[in-house]
């Protein structure tokens, strides 16, 4: 194996903003093993589970159309990503992630339908949740 990895090759672990996409992907969770998800909040859960997998196996997936949005990412003090869930659905959802907060993770920090205005401050009500802390590392 070379040295050189390809962002390809490369498997991201899945963390998940709190408090809010923390519960609602319990609430998804919880809804497909009672079997009640139904109509677009079951189409849309299906379709952002897609979108986590190539998320994960590749930031920069060519379907996802990853990119940083400046906006948010003064607000929330680090890089913050957008990623297409769909862009042909009534509401154009968007899941929007950063890197960390330990290396080789992705934090999910929000799911948003895609601002209707481009104009400056299209981002400005598109709602982030806080990053669970870092990982106590054992060891001496």
């Amino acid at each position: 194996m070379t040295a050189k990895r390809s962002a390809k090759a490369r498997k991201f672990v899945l963390r998940l903003g709190t408090p809010e996409i923390r519960d609602l992907f319990d609430a998804w969770r919880v809804g497909r093993q009672a079997n009640t998800l139904r109509g677009k909040t079951s189409d849309l859960a299906d379709r952002v589970g897609q979108t986590l997998q190539h998320l994960l196996a590749n930031p920069f997936h060519p379907g996802l159309e990853s990119h940083d949005i400046d906006d948010l990412s003064k607000r929330y003090g680090r890089k913050v990503f957008q990623s297409y869930v769909d862009n042909n659905s009534e509401h154009a959802w968007r899941l929007f992630w950063v890197y960390g907060p330990d290396q080789g993770e992705i934090t999910w920090i929000g799911l948003e339908p895609h601002p209707e205005d481009e104009k400056k401050g299209a981002y400005a009500t598109v709602r982030l949740s806080q990053m669970a802390p870092r990982k106590k590392r054992s060891g001496g």
